[in-house]
């Protein structure tokens, strides 16, 4: 399979693998509500695709427990060395990552869920994703995939910065060639990987005036597609300025009385018939 133009746009230097882990702590609770509901479980052997820094894989571990596994799959070496890292100063010791493409078959299986958070919509055939991975599930076993749909994004009531970042995010996954909507189209993405669907489920965090991991999340993001955005003309870093686009961001909704509404995670999820 021709996966040339399947690559993560935004890399895998410190500053994103930091960016990454710390998007990684503040959406825990919704991500433990998705992967509860799919029925991710004690005792499960469970492959994580694009595990980055390791955040979804250990989130994954504690819902094992002691008796299952997590094997976390990602193409950057960089990452893999950071998850690794953190596990074993953690002591989480029913989790292991490995380099590899997730277009291919993971090594380790069979598994009994196969999960991923934000992945799918950095590939170009998100279906034959799943498709090959599902070779390798139990009899039972789940695939439950979470993505995002960024039209639900935004300050409440709306502000003009926050409104300005969701855009320049959009155009930044389009230069990137990702689908930052892809989360409401999961279930017929089940269906085209040949999986039957059993369940899907959004939630949506909010992040009230004052609370600062909004917009460290948001201009986080934002400082990373700098150079994406340049390129393609969509902004420049001097409109941006990415320097003092955090605090820019918290006092507009401050001073708005406004809270910020992350891009809804949705969470789709089905079985081999």
């Amino acid at each position: 399979m021709d996966t040339s133009q399947d690559r993560y746009e935004l890399g895998s230097a410190p500053p994103e693998l930091e960016r990454l882990t710390r998007q990684g702590r503040v959406l825990e609770p919704a991500t433990r509500t998705l992967l509860r509901a799919a029925g991710v479980g004690a005792g499960m052997r469970v492959l994580d695709l694009g595990s980055g820094a390791g955040d979804v894989s250990f989130l994954a571990a504690e819902l094992v427990g002691p008796t299952g596994e997590v094997i976390g799959l990602d193409q950057s070496p960089d990452a893999v060395e950071l998850a690794t890292t953190r596990a074993r100063h953690n002591r989480i010791d029913n989790v292991r990552f490995v380099v590899g493409d997730i277009h291919e078959p993971a090594p380790g299986g069979p598994f009994d869920a196969i999960i991923g958070r934000v992945v799918l919509l950095y590939s170009k055939d998100p279906a034959a994703v799943l498709r090959t991975q599902a070779r390798q599930l139990r009899p039972g076993g789940v695939v439950a995939p979470i993505e995002t749909d960024l039209t639900t994004a935004g300050a409440r009531p709306a502000t003009p910065l926050a409104s300005r970042l969701v855009s320049w995010a959009g155009a930044g996954f389009a230069a990137a060639n990702a689908n930052p909507t892809l989360g409401r189209e999961l279930w017929e993405v089940l269906r085209e990987a040949g999986l039957r669907p059993l369940g899907m489920l959004g939630v949506q965090p909010h992040f009230g005036p004052g609370d600062p991991n909004g917009p460290a999340l948001y201009a986080g993001m934002i400082r990373t597609m700098v150079p994406l955005l340049e390129r393609t003309g969509a902004a420049t870093a001097q409109e941006i300025d990415p320097d003092t686009l955090e605090e820019r961001l918290a006092q507009e909704l401050i001073d708005a009385d406004a809270a910020l509404a992350y891009a809804q995670l949705l969470c789709a999820w089905g079985t081999k018939d």
